[in-house]
């Protein structure tokens, strides 16, 4: 029977719309078709030519690929060798700062600061600047290794005697204001031909576990100190002798110190930066597929 002029005519869009539905396998065959072969079912639809034709007028579906890259190690490593040259710098400095230091102190001179202790003179305690004073060494003639006897102190405080150390009144106050220790581990600076007897008047605070410090002497106290063998005596000012190199002293030591902190961060913010590096080296390029329809 043949259509009549009033029946609807199908339109290109339905054509079309029919071309693609007979031209695409549907979901479930395209699931089957990968069991069988093995390739995804995105592969297995966007591998081939592209479906349907030009004849049906339809635009071409094409697969896109977007690659997903991992980072890579270049950032990391440049870090890391940024980090690491500003890490050795630093330690650089610090051990600069660190033979200076060690130079000033080496090149301290006793000698203007040594004065001869004479019978009856007092040595009077003052300190200017509340921080308390380093005290005076006092020395007596001899050599600190020289120990004839055996008995384990230099020969020089054997012939020494007795030690007597008095206020004005002529009261004993040696063990308040004194350490007397032949024998301790004192600083010789370039001290020669002398022994190290002992202290006075050393009121800093211990530095090496923040005890108090070793004397308790008054402002303005006057000190006498004598000999029953009437061996000679001298006194080493031990502030005057640091005050003029003290800037420079704690100017080497806290460039020494932040250079040195400065620098071991530096060098371990490198190494964690190599590390980072290191894990991103060989890292694969990950693809993945997507499909698109352009109507």
């Amino acid at each position: 029977m043949w259509p009549s002029p009033d029946d609807e005519q199908p339109t290109s869009q339905a054509i079309e719309q029919q071309s693609v539905e007979a031209t695409f396998p549907s979901a479930d065959e395209l699931h089957q078709q990968a069991s069988l072969t093995g390739v995804p079912p995105s592969t297995a639809i966007l591998g081939g030519p592209s479906t349907p034709t030009a004849a049906t007028g339809m635009n071409s579906m094409n697969p896109i690929t977007i690659e997903n890259r991992k980072a890579g190690p270049k950032v990391p490593m440049i870090v890391a060798a940024v980090l690491t040259a500003i890490g050795i710098l630093g330690v650089a400095i610090a051990g600069l700062a660190g033979a200076s230091m060690a130079e000033t102190l080496e090149g301290i001179e006793t000698g203007p600061y040594t004065f001869d202790l004479t019978p009856g003179e007092a040595l009077t305690h003052t300190d200017d600047d509340n921080a308390g004073e380093m005290g005076w060494y006092l020395l007596i003639p001899g050599d600190p290794k020289a120990d004839v006897n055996n008995n384990g102190l230099p020969d020089a405080c054997d012939e020494l005697g007795e030690l007597s150390i008095t206020d004005a009144d002529g009261d004993d106050i040696g063990e308040r204001v004194a350490t007397i220790n032949c024998i301790k581990g004192w600083d010789y600076y370039d001290i020669e031909d002398q022994v190290v007897v002992g202290v006075i008047c050393s009121t800093t605070n211990d530095q090496n576990d923040g005890a108090s410090s070793l004397n308790r002497c008054e402002i303005g106290e006057e000190i006498f100190v004598s000999n029953n063998n009437n061996v000679s005596m001298k006194v080493l000012d031990q502030d005057a002798m640091f005050i003029p190199i003290l800037g420079e002293i704690v100017g080497d030591g806290a460039l020494m110190g932040t250079s040195f902190f400065g620098g071991c961060c530096s060098l371990c913010g490198g190494l964690i930066a190599l590390i980072v590096g290191l894990m991103r080296l060989g890292g694969d390029k990950q693809n993945q597929h997507m499909q698109f329809q352009i109507q």
